[in-house]
């Protein structure tokens, strides 16, 4: 036995992994991916829920389900169970979840987004799999989130769905959490970031990520290969090819010569990170990664095993480089683990460093033979210590460090730099005495005044070891060396800088390592690092002097003796000193420094040349000579936070040397203040404590004081500016950390409180303007300085300091009370900058004193003077510490409320005034801020009415679609919905400054509603009860009520938030449901009585429009979203319609006045499908109607005694709601449901039968709405107008002319949009019939929108029948036109009396006359079309219908059609009734087959000569019974035995109608005799014949063709003999005697008409054709004889030697008693007598009779078959004239002659001649008679088939059907009918014939492709948009009562 037991809270979550479904009770079906819930187990199967349906629980396998950790919590009897993956992970499935819906549904529809949507699907696949391993570190994590959550909100955007409100770590952001205004910020926000990423290719800056001022490029060496033989340095770099110049200090790699580092520890561990890199260098065009590799070892590494070889020189070796431009700039990605590999070239011999390396940084491809580096690369974003702290995985202790060859773009306190860079550029040297140019080597120290070398001061960059002496590279024999190497020189601040300076000696190196030793230094050069005047060497290239060095006298480690007449001075036009020198006369030759005394550079010789009068000097001191044919270039940069190349800068970092010097100090301080930035940051700290020295140590302070404050507010506002902002981080840590001047207070108070005071008495405002706008850190340094001295003196002075600060405050407030124009710059800069100021103040200053200060000072500003700035400042104090001190908000709430509400009231300054109530609000809403129920009091009763009486003067509708418009003119399409909150503009371009203007209002509306709806939500029930109360009047309090519904109104049905904004709308959404509450019992309270109708009524409308916007439609959101908002919000639709439920009850009698006005918003609140809300509401519309029948009447004491006002209301709005989308077949039930039980038993008995009638029509026409509905949708236009039709007639037959006048209209507009114009006008006529031939004013439901000016029925029916008479026209249905030109004619002249009208009528209807006679009119085919099977709509299931075709459509065409329409539906192959399997099949059946209709003579042209012409129209229109035939027996070919089964079906209405097609209501089935048969065939034929011959003597100009083929098919038919087939019929005995007569007539009758066509022929023929004719009148004689000697009928005339026969009278018109019809039962068929019976008597052809049925025996094919072909034929026209012919006395008319090679057309379409106007080619040679197929007749023969009635009849009889079927009997179909159809007036139909030609042109020639050459013509293509129409659907039953 099973055990079941509860599941493991830990297991009580998992995920469907394999699809299941349920064979078995109890089972729950899962699809791969679905949540499931857990409840019970077993050891196979558990038992639970998924989330998408709770309700339903069942049990499912362990094994289809993979379980998932999961936490419980439960809260009283709800249990939650939550999945214990991170957040992010949770989120990233159920986007994934909700984007693979979306991206199927792109997919079928083939969107272009369809990729775009599959990669941002699987790269968050790829993120959720890796998030889920949990291996990433928090910073990794964290950046992952950004990605992830980036790449969602775009997806999102993409796809159109809802913005996600993240919070600053990338959470979605939870609304009950967070204040409105913030919500609102952070969609702001969203919506500016994702259109940021969206238009990333707009600028190449957008493209890049956001990163700080300062970001590191980290770069690991993993290997180098290379076979160099030797050791080796590798110097890493980072290079710039546009200034070609290295940016940053080596990083030195040592390799040994196996191939592996020197330091084997080193061993994948050689890490640099190249620091101090910021925006310039992430703008620089082209930067590379260059790897210089330098060969230390022999001169020739040919001789590396030479042992006497000189080794360590420093060769140069090639150079590796990598483009690492994008890496920089953002726009490529590298990861720390991924390897590249960058390709080495190695230099050729003689080759310069500087060349190979320009050169591997301009190749393409580089030949490197499997030689290069692997190196791994990052860009790490912050500063240095930043990057150590967060990414201490990569920068591990130990990580070399390579700093910038210049400062970064902040250089914090405490960054000491002291370094210089010097670089060897180029250098020529002159051999001397030897015989090929040197081998130059440099060797480089630092020395001080004395000569001493400094130890350890000089490297390569970072990675190696600290030297005292570089040694360059040496080229082989090179006079002109190019090195550019770079060294660092690196001194401490505590040396003593004076007198040191660059040494450098040169000596040539000797391969031999002998003769090397005995090489000594031939030159020198040096270079001071330090000025005379204490600054440092400058930044730039110099040209060093060069001096021979004696060599007996030159030793390099000799002590040096000091000089004290050395000057190292600059030229004196630099200093303005005098140089000093020493001839060689005064000092011994060898004194080490005699080298100080000879200038350094060829700059300090031109000023020694100049001071001594420009003659020629003696370069020589001691052992040193210039050497005129040596020069040396270098080059060196200064990085030092110490030494600088300013005087002035340096006279005041030299402070004390100054400080009694007034007029130095002055001069200093003066030109500090028009010092550039970058010297003055770069020493900010020293120049500070520099300036605050002298503040306080100066002796002069009168003078001296007011230049230092203006020094320091001068740096200050630099460090303000915007090119120095990142350099405020450093001023503020200076003053925490570094200030240390504790007196500095009350001097910078008294200074600063001078300007103030005198701010009205100056003109020129410049430096006050300075230091208002620097008074946030100058009221720093006075907070800092006091707290330094309260630190250090135990908090004395304190009072006093308040005093002081107090008055300086209180200065500043005078200050704002000037209204000068000159003081107005000074004013606006106090009140921008003053908050600043606050929460520093606070610290040492008493919070609420501060505050009536800053309330004083915005109160001191004129009203109407700096209005915008006033209120900045508001809003900056509002964000300040003071604002979060309940006590300070006591004194500044209502001071700034009152300035507040006084703008908004004036409508000015309404962003900045939004703006400030906004933070209000967000303030307000804080943890820290203490009590804040007093404010939200003061913030409601000062601000709210104006709040809302803004947002009610708000112009959203034109904002919106102006903003709108103007988006789609610059994106060219519709933007996102987010796109239209963005404030700023899309580009930079004046053409967007509209634009701009118009999302600005957009903004301000949004935040007012925000601000709004904020302090709604912040109000408790006391607040919302006390405002009621506040009101001094009810009336006042009836304004406010109807001034907030109305804003509630509105703001949900046009909601001023973008339709993605989700929390926005759902929060406001829940503010307005709480708000809705407590006024509802307001107004229930209060406005009961009296009785406040207007109020009630807004209440009710806002509450409904709340209830049906479309946000609150939970139904048509995914299952995720619907489960958030329930799970947040509820479902507020059930809860507001409660309350609309409790309100309507509560009205009482007052209910009437709401009746009928409120049924329609009812019905929307209704028809939401919630089940619970419908069950609770529908109930309302019960009341409505008792409400209604118990009224009493006035003046009587009776009751109304219907609901007809509920009723009329209830009808038109389901009409307009359910039409609209809403409603379902759950309401329609349920609302029977309810209404019918709560009619049962109500008193009085007339309210019970009212009601219950009145439901059931309503459940009618619900079914018919929703059917409706659901068709409208189709894209197959006949199907709406079945559902119009079915409509039509369900309002007539409940009288609702109205809506019967809407659908006419409907059915108009379609039947016009697919050119049905017949349709369309026999739609018109029902509308034309309403109305009457009178002058009465028309009622408003008849009026018409096109014909707006006709006011009486007589106008508008006039104007109807003129459109109907267009329409009937272009259908070519000129009858019906011409009956339409009666009417209004008669109108005309018997009562109007309009001769001018009835003139014009006359000639239209003369028009129409001569369509008829001259213009060609192609007649359609009809179809009957059965849907068997249960798998089509409830309308077709099951169903016959009749069809008439288009134009020229055959059955081919037709079947065609109709199988396109339904492509699932299977073709049947007979036509055999089908059985009970196929009529309950969920299966579709098609049953087509071709159908003939049987004419309905009119009565007037009863027994009358009518042409064929006219006769024509009346084959194929107005009718309404149609036949086809089928054999019915298919065992037998002898055509004397073979019996055909025919069927007659009458249609609902005649065709054509208001519709092309109408389903059958009855059908009889009757049997046709062989002999019959036979007489119908021959009948047939002599009317064609007849035809024939009127034609060809009416009309000389025809072609003879048609008549030669014609009569040979009859003379000499090529199959089995012709007429010799008859036989039997004309001998036997057992045929009716009637018959037999009949078959005689007809043949002598044909005959005749052979003789005659062949007279006809023989006069016509042209000669070649004459041997042809000879044949013919050769067989005719034959066939005579045979005739006479056979069948016994006696032949008069068989030659052609006399006159030619003459026609009888009766061969002009078709013959009528063609049908027969064996006895069969008629079931609902209404037909004339001579239908009903079998005629045996013969008819005079020449008349018409009242009923001329069609023959049947017309196709060759009933039922199409996909694998044949389909018999067509071609056919032609010739207007002819009425001719009077002396031996006829009628009027013939045109008629058509339909060929096919041997098989002709449908015998409605009348033979017309035609006249060929191409010569007639066979398309193959005929074949022999032995090998034609006897199913398939030869050209121009009358029979066929062997015994086959085929060989008789023509072509399209439906007698030859080879079908299979086998129908014997009668069958009644009287079960398929219909209700009976309402009385609608008669409708007709005719198809789309839109090829209407000129009357002037000749009509054209139709042509049909016949069976025979099928394959060389295809069947033409069907009209894509002439969808087949449906049939109208079926009557609808009542549901059980």
């Amino acid at each position: 036995m099973t055990v079941w037991k509860k599941t493991d809270h830990r297991a009580k979550l998992g995920v469907a992994v394999y699809n299941f479904k349920p064979n078995g009770q109890h089972q729950l079906q899962l699809d791969v991916g679905d949540t499931v819930y857990i409840l019970e187990e077993t050891t196979d199967w558990f038992r639970g829920y998924t989330a998408n349906n709770k309700a339903q629980k069942g049990i499912f396998p362990r094994s289809y389900v993979q379980v998932k950790e999961a936490t419980v919590h439960i809260s009283g009897s709800l249990e939650t169970v939550k999945s214990t993956e991170p957040a992010l992970v949770q989120e990233l499935t159920e986007v994934l979840r909700e984007w693979h819906v979306i991206w199927k549904q792109l997919f079928m529809d083939k969107s272009p987004d369809v990729e775009k949507v599959k990669k941002m699907i699987l790269d968050l696949i790829d993120w959720r799999s890796k998030l889920l391993t949990r291996k990433y570190t928090v910073d990794e994590q964290r950046g992952i989130q950004q990605q992830v959550t980036n790449l969602i909100d775009s997806g999102n955007a993409l796809l159109r769905l809802d913005l996600v409100v993240r919070d600053d770590h990338g959470n979605v952001l939870d609304p009950t959490k967070h204040s409105t205004i913030e919500i609102y910020r952070r969609h702001v926000d969203a919506a500016e970031q994702i259109r940021k990423r969206s238009s990333m290719h707009e600028s190449e800056s957008e493209t890049r990520p956001s990163w700080p001022s300062s970001f590191n490029l980290y770069v690991m060496l993993r290997n180098f290969v290379c076979k160099i033989g030797e050791d080796a340095d590798i110097l890493m770099n980072i290079f710039d090819s546009k200034e070609g110049r290295f940016i940053s200090e080596n990083y030195l790699v040592r390799w040994s010569k196996h191939g592996v580092p020197k330091d084997i520890d080193m061993l994948n561990n050689f890490r640099v990170v190249f620091t101090d890199l910021g925006s310039r260098d992430r703008n620089r065009e082209k930067v590379f990664l260059v790897f210089q590799i330098i060969r230390i070892g022999v001169m020739d590494p040919r001789n590396v095993d030479n042992k006497k070889q000189t080794q360590g020189i420093r060769r140069p070796f090639g150079v590796a480089a990598m483009d690492i431009s994008e890496l920089m700039q953002g726009l490529k990605e590298s990861k720390e683990d991924d390897q590249t590999f960058i390709p080495f070239q190695q230099c050729s011999q003689g080759e310069f460093m500087d060349n190979i390396i320009k050169k591997v940084i301009g190749a393409r491809e580089i030949n490197h033979k499997g030689q290069g580096l692997w190196v791994s690369l990052k860009v790490l974003p912050g500063d240095l210590k930043q990057v150590q702290e967060e990414q201490i995985h990569l920068v591990l202790p130990g990580t070399a460090v390579a700093r910038k060859m210049g400062f970064p773009e902040v250089i914090m306190p405490g960054d000491v730099r002291n370094d210089i860079y010097l670089t060897l550029r180029t250098g020529e040297f002159n051999r001397g005495s030897k015989t090929t140019d040197k081998n130059v080597e440099m060797e480089i120290c630092v020395c001080d005044h004395m000569g001493k070398v400094l130890q350890d001061v000089i490297s390569f960059g970072c990675g190696g070891d600290m030297m005292s002496e570089y040694k360059s590279m040496v080229y082989y024999h090179e006079d002109k060396p190019k090195w550019f190497e770079t060294f660092k020189i690196a001194i401490s601040t505590e040396v003593e800088f004076k007198g040191l300076h660059v040494r450098l000696t040169f000596r040539h190196k000797a391969s031999n390592e002998a003769k090397d030793k005995s090489e000594k230094p031939f030159a020198m050069a040096y270079v001071p690092l330090m000025n005379g005047d204490g600054t440092t060497i400058e930044d730039k290239t110099h040209e060093l002097m060069v001096y021979k060095v004696s060599k007996p006298h030159y030793s390099p480690t000799a002590q040096w003796v000091k000089s004290r007449d050395v000057d190292l001075s600059p030229p004196s036009s630099v200093t303005g000193k005098p140089l000093k020198l020493l001839g060689v006369e005064g000092k011994k030759h060898d004194d080490p420094t005699a080298y100080l005394r000879l200038p350094s550079t060829k700059q300090m010789l031109e000023v020694m040349t100049q001071q001594h009068g420009g003659g020629k000097m003696n370069l020589t001191s001691g052992q040193y000579s210039h050497s005129n044919r040596d020069t040396l270039w270098i080059s060196t940069f200064v990085c030092s936070t110490k030494l600088t190349h300013n005087v002035d800068l340096l006279g005041l970092l030299k402070w004390h040397e100054v400080l009694t010097d007034t007029k130095a100090l002055t001069r200093h301080l003066q030109h500090l203040m028009k010092e550039e930035g970058e010297e003055i940051v770069k020493f900010l700290q020293d120049l500070l404590d520099s300036l605050f020295n002298i503040l306080l140590q100066n002796n002069n302070s009168e003078l001296c004081d007011d230049l230092v404050f203006d020094a320091l507010v001068y740096i200050i506002a630099l460090i303000s500016d915007r090119k120095y902002h990142q350099f405020r981080p450093v001023l503020d840590a200076y003053i925490q950390t570094t200030f240390s001047f504790s007196m500095a207070y009350n001097k910078l108070i008294v200074i600063l409180k001078d300007y103030v005071d005198k701010a009205d008495e100056r003109r020129e405002h410049e430096m006050l303007l300075r230091a208002v706008k620097s008074l946030e850190y100058i009221f720093k340094f006075i907070i800092r300085s006091r707290v330094l001295f309260a630190m250090i003196n135990e908090g004395r002075g304190k009072q006093q300091f308040e005093i002081s600060l107090k008055a300086l405050l209180k200065s500043i407030n005078a200050m704002m009370l000037y209204k000068t124009e000159h003081t107005v710059l000074v004013q606006g800069a106090a009140l921008k900058y003053i908050s600043f100021i606050i929460n520093d103040v606070m610290t040492v200053f008493d919070a609420a004193e501060l505050s009536h200060l800053m309330v004083e000072f915005i109160g001191n500003v004129a009203k109407d003077r700096l209005i915008k700035t006033k209120m900045m400042c508001i809003d900056q104090i509002i964000q300040t510490d003071l604002f979060k001190h309940p006590g300070c908000r006591h004194v500044l709430l209502p001071a700034m409320l009152a300035h507040t509400r006084e703008l908004m009231e004036s409508r000015d300054e309404m962003e900045s005034c939004v703006n400030v109530l906004s933070h209000i609000m967000s303030q307000l809403w804080g943890h820290d801020i203490g009590p804040s129920e007093a404010d939200v009091t003061a913030i409601m009763n000062i601000t709210l009415r104006t709040i809302i009486q803004s947002v009610i003067g708000m112009d959203r509708s034109s904002t919106l679609v102006k903003t709108n418009r103007r988006l789609e003119k610059i994106f060219g399409h519709q933007p996102p919905p987010s796109m239209s909150t963005i404030r700023a503009p899309i580009n930079r371009s004046t053409a967007l400054e509209p634009f701009t203007y118009l999302l600005g209002q957009r903004m301000i509306e949004e935040n007012c509603v925000a601000v709004m709806i904020a302090v709604l939500r912040q109000m408790s029930e006391t607040h919302y009860q006390n405002y009621i109360h506040s009101f001094p009047t009810t009336f006042d309090l009836l304004d406010f009520l109807m001034e907030i519904l109305m804003v509630f109104r509105d703001l949900v049905g046009r909601s001023v938030y973008p339709t993605d904004w989700l929390e926005m709308i759902m929060l406001q959404n829940s503010v307005i449901l709480r708000a809705l509450r407590f006024f509802a019992t307001t107004i229930h309270e209060k406005f009961s009585n009296p009785f406040e109708q207007q109020l009630w009524n807004n209440f009710f409308h806002c509450a409904i429009s709340f209830l049906t916007q479309e946000p609150l439609q939970l139904d048509n959101f995914s299952h995720s979203k619907r489960t958030k908002i329930i799970t947040r919000y509820k479902d507020m639709r059930r809860e507001t319609a409660f309350e609309i439920r409790g309100m309507w009850f509560k009205l009482g009698p007052n209910k009437i006045k709401f009746i009928p006005e409120l049924v329609g918003p009812f019905l929307e609140m209704t028809l939401i499908p919630e089940v619970e809300l419908r069950r609770a509401t529908i109930p309302i519309f019960f009341d409505m109607m008792q409400c209604e029948f118990m009224q009493p009447v006035p003046n009587s004491t009776r009751i109304q005694g219907n609901f007809h006002e509920v009723e009329n209301e209830m009808i038109t709005q389901l009409d307009v709601l359910v039409e609209g989308g809403r409603g379902d077949e759950q309401y329609r039930d349920l609302m029977f449901e309810t209404l019918m039980h709560l009619c049962d038993g109500k008193e009085p008995e007339g309210l019970q039968q009212q009601g219950k009638y009145f439901v059931e029509v309503v459940w009618k026409l619900l079914e018919r709405l929703l059917v409706y509905r659901h068709i409208i949708q189709d894209e197959v236009k006949e199907h709406r107008m079945s559902c119009i039709v079915n409509l039509l007639d369900f309002y007539h037959d409940i009288n609702r002319q109205e809506m019967y006048i809407r659908y006419l209209h409907k059915l108009a507009d379609l039947h016009l949009g697919c050119d049905n114009y017949t349709e369309a006008a026999y739609t018109l006529m029902l509308y034309a019939k309403l109305l009457q031939w009178t002058d009465e004013p028309l009622a408003p439901m008849l009026h018409n929108s096109k014909y707006p000016d006709a006011y009486t029925h007589r106008d508008l029916k006039e104007r109807l029948f003129f459109e109907i008479i267009n329409y009937f026209e272009k259908g070519k249905m000129w009858e019906k036109g011409i009956e339409l030109c009666d009417e209004l004619a008669a109108q005309y002249k018997e009562e109007v009396f309009d001769y001018s009208s009835l003139s014009k009528i006359m000639k239209r209807q003369a028009e129409l006359y001569d369509c008829i006679l001259k213009q060609m009119r192609p007649e359609p085919e009809y179809f009957r079309v059965g849907y068997f099977g249960l798998g089509f709509p409830s309308f077709l299931q099951n169903k016959v219908f009749i069809y008439r075709g288009k134009e020229y459509e055959r059955l081919a065409d037709f079947n065609g059609r109709m199988q396109i329409l339904h492509p699932n539906a299977a073709l049947m192959k007979t036509l055999d009734h089908p059985g009970e399997d196929i009529l309950s099949s969920d299966k579709q059946f098609l049953q087509i087959n071709a159908v003939s209709p049987v004419m309905q003579l009119k009565p007037h042209f009863e027994g009358k000569p009518i042409s064929e012409q006219i006769l024509k129209y009346y084959r194929v229109n107005e009718v309404q019974v149609f036949t086809y035939s089928r054999r019915s027996d298919e065992g037998s070919n002898d055509v004397t035995k073979m019996w055909l089964e025919r069927t007659n079906m009458t249609t609902t209405y005649p065709l054509p109608g208001i519709v092309g097609w109408y389903p059958v209501i009855s059908t009889e089935t009757v049997s046709v005799s062989p002999i019959e048969t036979a007489i119908e065939t021959m009948e047939d034929k002599n009317k064609r014949i007849t035809m024939e011959i009127e034609q060809y003597r009416l009309n000389q100009t025809l072609r003879i063709d048609p008549l030669s083929m014609s009569l040979n098919g009859v003379v000499d038919p090529a199959v089995q003999g012709g007429i010799s087939m008859y036989k039997e019929f004309y001998i036997g005995t057992e045929y009716e005697h009637e018959d037999q007569e009949r078959l005689r007539t007809l043949t002598i009758e044909q005959v005749t008409l052979l003789r005659d066509g062949l007279m006809i022929h023989k006069h016509r023929a042209p000669e070649s054709l004459m041997p042809f004719h000879s044949h013919m009148e050769q067989r005719f004689c034959q066939m005579c004889t045979m005739i006479e000697q056979e069948y016994g009928i006696k032949v008069a005339d068989k030659g052609f030697l006399g006159t030619s026969a003459t026609l009888r009278r009766n061969q002009s018109l078709p013959s009528t008693g063609s049908n027969r019809r064996s006895d069969g039962s008629i079931s609902s068929l209404s037909m004339a007598p001579a239908d009903l019976k079998r005629i045996k008597t013969m008819r005079n052809p020449g008349y018409a009779s009242s009923t001329t049925p069609r023959n049947s025996t017309v196709r060759t094919q009933s039922v199409f078959v996909k694998e044949k072909g389909v018999s067509t034929s071609l056919q032609g026209s010739k207007s002819q004239s009425k001719v009077s012919l002396s031996h006829l006395k009628k009027r013939v008319s045109q008629v058509t002659e339909q060929l096919s090679g041997g098989m002709e057309s449908s015998q409605r379409n009348s033979t017309e001649l035609i006249e060929l106007n191409e010569q007639l080619t066979t398309r193959r040679p005929p074949r022999p008679d032995s090998e034609r197929r006897g199913s398939r007749p030869p050209s121009y023969q009358m029979g066929s088939k062997t015994n086959s009635i085929n060989s008789l009849a023509s072509s399209e009889s439906t007698v030859t059907s080879n079908t299979g079927n086998r129908l014997s009997g009668s069958s009644d179909s009287g079960s398929m009918m219909e209700e009976a159809a309402p009385p609608l007036p008669e409708k007709q139909n005719n198809a789309d014939y839109t090829n209407v030609s000129s009357p002037s042109d000749p009509p054209p020639v139709p042509r049909r492709p016949s069976s025979v050459s099928q394959r060389q013509k295809p069947l033409p293509p069907v009209p894509s948009d002439d969808a087949p129409p449906p049939p109208v659907p079926r009557k609808l039953n009542f549901p059980p009562s």
